[in-house]
Parts: structure tokens; sequence; C-alpha cells
């Protein structure tokens, strides 16, 4: 039977469909206002042809600062390494990567499907990055793809993106999905989270007075895209996981990718990756019967921003993998 969402407010009281514990109440996203600004011009690793085809509504995006969500204050650890220095070492560490992978072969040519998927996906949503860090406006985009059986991708600070070619490969996720898996990994860049679990690893070597080399870049052949134990190692915080799926969601929604996808997203990466418990995608980004609950039970205010972004109405929208937009006989906001 299928899934059926209600496109209203939280107010209404409707019930999620799961039966899982309730999630803690996630703070609703107004959509922003005031007067059209420029979007961002293309950045580096995106395509001519990804940089055309920007819809017109990203060309008048205003980015409303006072209407963020903010999830908290940063920690002590995410405060012993300053956003500027750990961008540019991110810079430094990922043309690494680039040249390892393109000395053994792995790194794929601009020429591949594969990249030219990624490059269009990350320029859909990129100009919706702006308004949840003011920092954005400055990073240099970069998206590359290497060649590895393994499935994973990252959002480097300062908006470096990396994709494993088994992500495409082994996953087959169609473009809504990716839609939602880009926007929720730039999430986690935007909201500084590998900034807080690195100054946790590295607390102890902040104070000699030199930063340590973050994502312990390694030999290509030492480990999967040669990126080092820190960075694979990391695990993300469910608290890290709740900011990055409703970011992330926000981000690709008013992108025009349905934020339903997010469902069968993880639901296909768990399946795919939950046998390795040491670096797996979903060792990485932990998902739970509880976090899935969460990703259904704010799809209405998710649906509105996609309608919206689609130019129709909320109880327009076909269905999606078996999850409706609208319940019948209910009306949609």
């Amino acid at each position: 039977m299928p899934v059926a969402v209600v496109a209203q407010t939280a107010a209404s009281g409707s019930a999620s469909p799961l039966n899982t514990p309730p999630a803690v109440p996630v703070p609703m996203l107004p959509a922003p206002a005031g007067p059209p600004a420029k979007a961002p011009a293309a950045a580096p690793g995106l395509s001519s042809s990804a940089s055309a085809a920007l819809p017109a509504a990203v060309q008048t995006y205003q980015t409303n600062r006072n209407l963020q969500v903010r999830f908290g204050n940063a920690t002590t650890f995410r405060n012993l390494i300053p956003s500027p220095a750990l961008e540019e070492q991110a810079a430094d560490e990922y043309a690494d990567i680039l040249h390892g992978a393109a000395q053994t072969g792995r790194l794929l040519p601009d020429s591949d499907a594969r990249v030219k998927l990624a490059r269009d996906i990350a320029a859909k949503v990129m100009p919706y990055a702006l308004k949840w860090n003011d920092r954005v406006k400055n990073w240099k985009w970069e998206v590359n793809v290497v060649r590895s059986s393994e499935i994973r991708m990252y959002c480097l600070p300062g908006g470096k993106i990396v994709v494993y070619s088994g992500l495409f490969d082994r996953v087959h996720l169609n473009d809504d999905e990716l839609g939602v898996l880009f926007g929720h990994e730039i999430a986690h860049a935007l909201r500084e989270h590998a900034r807080e679990r690195l100054g946790e690893q590295q607390s102890a070597q902040i104070g000699t007075g030199s930063i340590p080399q973050l994502f312990g870049l390694a030999d290509l052949g030492a480990t999967p895209l040669g990126i080092g134990s820190q960075l694979l190692a990391m695990r993300y915080t469910p608290t890290d996981e709740t900011e990055a799926d409703v970011i992330g969601s926000d981000i690709a929604a008013r992108a025009g990718f349905d934020p339903r996808a997010a469902v069968t997203l993880w639901d296909k990466l768990a399946a795919a990756t939950h046998s390795n418990k040491e670096q797996g995608f979903i060792y990485v980004h932990p998902y739970s019967a509880t976090r899935r609950h969460d990703i259904v039970k704010r799809l209405p205010d998710m649906l509105s921003l996609y309608a919206k972004a689609r130019g129709v109405p909320v109880d327009s929208l076909p269905d999606y993998a078996g999850i409706s937009a609208v319940r019948k006989g209910t009306a949609s906001r």
C-alpha cells in the first residue's frame, strides 16, 4: 500500500505512517523572501552545459539569512580548527587526491558520463547552499569522480566534491536520489561537521601550533581513493545526520529534486553497504528506523518547496515510489 504523506503543517497533528519512536521536532523551513539576487557563477570542475542549464529561478534566488535554521552553537572541538585553515588544507589535499588518482589512471575524464552527471547535479543544487553558510560565496567548487568499486562520496570543506564511481555503478541511483544525496553531503560541509569531528581527533595535536594533515592522505594503493584512516574512520552523529537531512532536503527540493527520493536513497544505500561495519556508507552516515521515520515526517514541508520549484500545486504531484504527496480527502497547503 502506498505511503501517504500529507502536505500540511505540523500543527495539523497528522500521524506518520511509520511505527517508530517520535523524533525531536525540527523547526519549519520558510521560503526565502526579498529582492532577487544573482546566482553564483560557474565553478571550476563544472561543465559549461551544466552552468547553462541552470533554471531561471536559480538566477533570481535570494538568500535571506534571517530565515536560517540554527541547530546550535559550534563546539569547542570545532573551534580548534579555524574555517579558513580547514578549507585551505582541504583544497591542498583535494589536489593531492586528484593528482594521485590521475597518476594511477583512476581519475575519470571530463568526457565520462558519470562525471558529467555528477557535475550537472551539483550545478543545480549549489546555488541554494549560500543561505546556510556565508562562507559559501567564496568557495571554489570542484566535482570529480574517481574509479573505485567503493560506494562513497564526500563534500570536503570549501566545496571540494569527490565521488567514487561505485556509487554510480553499484547502487544505480536516479537523478532525484542523486540530488538529495548531493544536498546531504553539501549540508555536512555547510554545517562544518567534518571540522567538528576532525577537531575531536586532532585536539591533542592542535596545541603544538601546527595543523596536521586532517584528511590523512595516504598512498593511493593503500586505501580506497587514498583518503587515509582519519576521514574514512570519521562517523557522523545522529544530530549531524538530522541537520544534513533537513538542510540537504531543503537544498535539493528548491533545486527541483523530489524530496521523497530521500527514503529510497537511504534504503538503497543501507542495503548496499550495511555489511561494511567499519567504513561503509551507512556506518559513516548512521541510518536507523528513527531517522527514516523523521525523513518521512518532514516530507510535507519539503514537498511544498519542491512543488514551488516545479511551479505546480502540491496535490498535483504524482506518487513517487508508492509515496503520495497528499492523502485523499485532505487539502494541501
